[in-house]
């Protein structure tokens, strides 16, 4: 293909980019947050997961108004040195704010990791707390 052709093909409405494919459980209500540790160093594993998920909701508190309800739209969270994330359950339009955070690396509309069971992945936060580890979630 040349690039003229490809940018033929992009810029058709009635070309297969039309429709954007959606995995399941992607409503745009459910996000992923990745955000990072900016005092890790190689003789520090980061922090303990009680850190992390004060970080987290101290992250999603700035632009939802509290802690106490950034904890109820918190739904999953992780703390591994590979992907310090959590999933929040908020508008597309608080998605966009919490983009321009400190700290965030980036926000992503979350899908399903099973879709049978209809779980988002991570480990659950239910009632504002996180669930005790298991390994089953990962």
């Amino acid at each position: 293909f040349s690039m003229s052709s490809i940018s033929s093909l992009l810029s058709d409405p009635n070309g297969p980019w039309k429709e954007p494919i959606l995995d399941d459980g992607c409503d745009f209500k459910h996000w992923i947050v990745r955000s990072y540790d900016p005092d890790r160093d190689p003789d520090n594993h980061g922090p303990n997961k009680d850190e992390m998920i004060d970080i987290y909701v101290k992250t999603l508190a700035q632009v939802i108004g509290s802690e106490e309800e950034a904890r109820m739209k918190i739904d999953s969270d992780s703390h591994r040195p590979y992907l310090y994330a959590f999933g929040a359950l908020v508008t597309e339009e608080l998605s966009h704010k919490l983009k321009e955070l400190p700290g965030v690396v980036w926000v992503l509309p979350d899908s399903y990791m099973d879709a049978e069971n209809k779980e988002y992945g991570g480990e659950p936060f239910i009632n504002g707390q996180a669930v005790p580890y298991d390994p089953k979630y990962h």
